[in-house]
């Protein structure tokens, strides 16, 4: 079998890798199609992932598993190779928050009024109205006054939750950036492997409600991002073929079945998630020259939404079927409108910020001239 390195096999495709852009709009997708579920089946218990892993991940979670292995091996190299962690971090701002923002304001301000329960007055001087902005900040405030979620519940766009704990792996990785862990790889492996056995042989499985919790969430989304982060550290050691990533799907198969998932999974799934990204995949208008899966990830809660308090589906497919092209609709208008123009500015929170921190330490004036 005819192997490369991840190092060379990237470097062939330019350091971009073809198929990403397809890859995260699949995972956004299976996040749509998870939520469509949900007004017939239970999403946990009844996800075949979920029977067949042993409780360990279902397709949701699976979903965004791909999305923070993805994004460990991405944003790694620039880090790396700058040393910027301050303009790491305005990257990183301009890229999740511009959009955040719009969402979280236009839902709690335009669409909330509109399919809420009741008086608009009463919705506007409701405390929970102007609570549900809190969640600009990634803290979660998702009730409004009077809105009923697509599944019945009060939950409004409840996938942001996982943007927190994405902000919490940034927020990490520039630390340890900073402290010169990054550019010792093994180092930083000996970490990830001590922070996945504080997860499992400390933590164990407890509920996700309080502090404990999300330690255990984070760590257990940590899993995946870290791993993205160790293949770009060892890229030149990582062999790649397709036979490779073959040998990687079975053995991920193989270990949902073993009591070493929590090890072994995060470090396949990422295998596999840049092995694909390395593909190319036949050209479409939703991935040439657009990203729309952070679009369709955080509108599409909210489609869900309307669409169920404007006609309740009663097959999850119809739903499914109506929603994601909405979604997509809608993650085109947020890319061309918000995502896009604030990424043509992503220096501007590094800039702001060595103007204001350069008044203190002069050495930021310089490091940014």
């Amino acid at each position: 079998m005819k192997t490369t390195s991840l190092r060379e096999a990237y470097e062939a495709v330019g350091n971009r890798g073809p198929g990403f852009e397809t890859l995260r709009l699949v995972a956004a997708s299976a996040v749509v199609l998870h939520h469509s579920l949900r007004i017939e089946h239970d999403i946990v218990l009844d996800d075949w992932l979920f029977q067949f892993s042993g409780g360990y991940t279902q397709l949701g979670l699976l979903a965004v598993s791909v999305f923070f292995a993805l994004s460990g091996f991405l944003i790694t190299p620039g880090l790396i190779k700058s040393g910027n962690v301050i303009g790491y971090l305005s990257r990183r701002f301009m890229r999740i928050m511009p959009l955040l923002a719009t969402i979280v304001v236009a839902t709690a301000l335009v669409i909330g009024p509109l399919f809420s329960s009741v008086p608009v007055t009463e919705y506007y001087t409701s405390a929970q109205t102007w609570r549900y902005l809190k969640t600009i900040s990634t803290f979660l405030s998702l009730q409004l006054p009077g809105v009923v979620d697509y599944d019945g519940g009060d939950t409004i766009n409840g996938p942001i939750w996982t943007l927190h704990f994405e902000w919490m792996c940034y927020l990490l990785l520039a630390g340890l950036a900073a402290a010169k862990v990054l550019s010792n790889r093994w180092l930083f492996l000996a970490l990830y492997v001590a922070a996945l056995l504080v997860m499992v042989m400390v933590m164990g499985t407890i509920p996700y409600d309080d502090a404990r919790g999300r330690a255990y969430v984070f760590l257990f989304l940590f899993g995946y991002f870290g791993a993205g982060v160790l293949l770009y550290l060892f890229n030149d050691r990582v062999r790649w073929s397709r036979g490779l990533m073959l040998l990687a799907l079975a053995l991920l198969v193989g270990a949902y079945a073993t009591p070493f998932d929590y090890f072994i999974a995060p470090l396949l799934t990422a295998y596999l998630v840049v092995g694909l990204g390395l593909m190319r995949f036949p050209a479409t208008p939703l991935t040439r020259g657009v990203d729309l899966s952070y679009g369709v990830y955080l509108t599409h809660s909210v489609i869900l939404m309307m669409l169920m308090n404007i006609h309740p589906f009663q097959s999850w497919i119809a739903l499914f079927a109506v929603c994601l092209p909405l979604s997509c609709a809608a993650a085109f208008l947020t890319w061309k409108f918000i995502e896009a123009p604030a990424l043509a500015h992503k220096d501007w929170p590094e800039r702001m910020a060595r103007a204001v921190l350069g008044r203190v330490l002069p050495s930021l004036k310089a490091d940014a001239a």
